[in-house]
C-alpha cells in the first residue's frame, strides 16, 4: 500500500516542475494554480499514509524533495519573474538577471527549513518557521489574484503597486525567506479533538478567514497567510506572558 502516497507524492513532484515551466514561459496564475494543486496532494499524501498506515522512510524524504520542488523552486521562479520585470522598469540596462536572482534565496531557505522539519521531532502541534506549503502559497496567491480578481478591487490594486516596485518586492522575498527558518512558532492546523481549550488560535484563525472572505471575496487569499502569520505571533506573546 505504500505505492500509493508515494504515487501521490510523486504526481506532486511532476506538477511542481510543470509550474516551474509555466513560471519561466510568464504563466505565473497557471504556476499558482498548480502550487495550490500541489498543496492539497501534499496534504493527502500524509493523509492517505496514515489511513492505509503506509508511512515510511522513503516517503518521508520524497515528500521533502517534492515539497522543495513544489514549494520552495516554483515560489521563487513566481518572485524571478517579478523581480525582474520590475527592475526592468527602474533601469532598463541594468544586470538584470543579478538582483533578481535574489528570488532563489526562497528556495534556500525553504531547503534548510525542510531539513530541519525532518530531523526535528517537536514540530506536531506547532512549526519552527513558517511551513514551506504556507510561504508558497502566499507567493502564489499574488499573481492568482492580479489575474481573477477585478481590477477595482482594493487588494487587487495594493498587489499591482507592490509587484511594480522592485525594492518592495525585493523586501517581500528576503522577508519571506527569513521567516522559513526564523526562531517563531506556527500553530499547526492539525488537531486532534474539537475541544476549544485545545484548539482557540484555531478557531480564531477559521473565524477570521471567514471574515476576510466575506469581506474580500477571493481576494481575501493572502490575507490569509497574513493573519497566519500574525495570528501565530500574538499566541507566541500570550503564551509567553502566561
Amino acid at each position: 500500500m505504500k505505492i500509493i502516497p508515494n504515487t501521490i507524492t510523486l504526481i506532486n513532484l511532476f506538477l511542481g516542475c510543470a509550474a516551474i515551466v509555466a513560471a519561466f514561459e510568464g504563466l505565473l496564475a497557471t504556476a499558482a494554480i498548480i502550487i495550490l494543486v500541489c498543496s492539497i496532494l501534499d496534504f493527502l499524501d500524509g493523509a492517505v499514509a496514515r489511513w492505509f498506515q503506509a508511512g515510511s522512510e522513503i516517503g518521508k524524504q520524497l515528500d521533502s524533495l517534492a515539497d522543495l520542488v513544489s514549494f520552495g523552486v516554483v515560489p521563487a521562479c513566481i518572485m524571478y519573474q517579478y523581480l525582474v520585470v520590475s527592475l526592468y522598469r527602474v533601469n532598463p540596462e541594468s544586470a538584470l538577471f543579478v538582483w533578481p536572482m535574489l528570488a532563489f534565496m526562497i528556495t534556500v531557505f525553504s531547503a534548510l527549513r525542510l531539513a530541519v522539519f525532518n530531523v526535528d521531532q517537536k514540530q506536531s502541534k506547532h512549526f519552527t518557521g513558517l511551513p514551506t506549503p504556507a510561504n508558497a502559497l502566499l507567493i502564489a496567491s499574488i499573481p492568482f489574484v492580479i489575474e481573477f480578481m477585478p481590477a477595482d478591487n482594493t487588494v487587487h490594486l495594493l498587489l499591482i503597486h507592490l509587484t511594480d516596485s522592485f525594492p518592495a518586492m525585493l523586501v517581500i522575498t528576503l522577508v519571506l525567506s527569513l521567516l522559513l527558518v526564523a526562531p517563531v512558532k506556527m500553530f499547526s492546523l492539525k488537531t486532534e479533538s474539537l475541544k476549544w481549550s485545545e484548539n482557540r488560535i484555531r478557531y480564531i484563525f477559521l473565524a477570521g478567514c471567514i471574515i476576510l472572505l466575506i469581506t474580500f471575496g477571493l481576494a481575501a487569499a493572502p490575507l490569509f497567510l497574513i493573519f497566519y502569520i500574525i495570528l501565530s505571533a500574538l499566541d507566541n506573546l500570550w503564551q509567553i506572558s502566561n
